[in-house]
């Protein structure tokens, strides 16, 4: 289902893509050629939700932003065929109550997790051109950033620290929108999995001399669902 927000910047888009103007392409010149390759440039905020490890260490949802380039200069038919480059950010925060002992005294405190992915990848690219818009599909491979802070006590000094870096791959899809003079919008969806064999405590309890440490179970790095309307140029 996709949220009321998206859904209406869609529709809008899509009546603006149809709008009758003058001359037949609205100087979308880029997205109309026939021959040539075909630039295309976004920028996206994302709406981050965690899967998999992730969900399990952190709140689900996050937000971030992304930047990728695509040139298609292979035809068939209304098919072009190409590739490109994404890099990207996505970070997911959660308000946490913490205690600790000062002075023999009992003290709480508010603190933060954070849990944060930055993803380079590049791989090839599809576009189906359908009159004024276009679908198209990605597939980028390359490296995955990523790490995890969270508080155990009311002090700085009482914070895990995790991080890892990783082989990522990411595939996912837009439908583009040139509105006018080369320029429009998207709306997308990618999946990122991040192959990271890193792995930490889900939910770590007070230390405790008499009891056995708990044995990691989770992998905070792992799967990454992401929603995005962007801003496209195309040349």
């Amino acid at each position: 289902m996709v949220p009321p927000m998206l859904g209406t910047t869609l529709a809008l888009a899509s009546l603006l893509a149809m709008q009758p103007a003058a001359g037949t392409t609205r100087s979308n010149d880029a997205h109309a050629r026939k021959r040539g390759p075909v630039f295309s440039v976004i920028g996206a905020p994302r709406l981050g939700i965690l899967l998999a490890g992730g969900a399990e260490v952190m709140q689900p949802l996050g937000f971030g932003a992304g930047f990728s380039f695509r040139v298609h200069g292979l035809r068939l038919g209304p098919i072009r065929l190409g590739a490109g480059v994404d890099l990207g950010h996505t970070r997911f925060i959660e308000r946490r109550q913490v205690e600790g002992v000062v002075d023999s005294q009992a003290q709480f405190a508010t603190r933060y997790a954070a849990l944060s992915h930055s993803d380079f990848g590049a791989g090839p690219s599809l576009q189906l051109v359908l009159g004024p818009i276009y679908l198209q599909g990605d597939l980028t491979v390359g490296v995955g950033i990523s790490t995890f802070v969270r508080p155990l006590g009311i002090l700085t000094v009482d914070e895990e620290h995790h991080s890892d870096v990783s082989a990522m791959i990411r595939t996912g899809g837009l439908i583009g929108i040139p509105i006018r003079n080369n320029q429009g919008v998207t709306l997308g969806t990618s999946v990122q999995r991040y192959f990271s064999s890193y792995q930490i405590v889900a939910e770590p309890q007070p230390e405790d001399p008499a009891l056995v440490p708990a044995e990691p179970d989770t992998n905070p790095f792992d799967l990454v669902l992401d929603v995005s309307v962007g801003y496209l140029f195309m040349f």
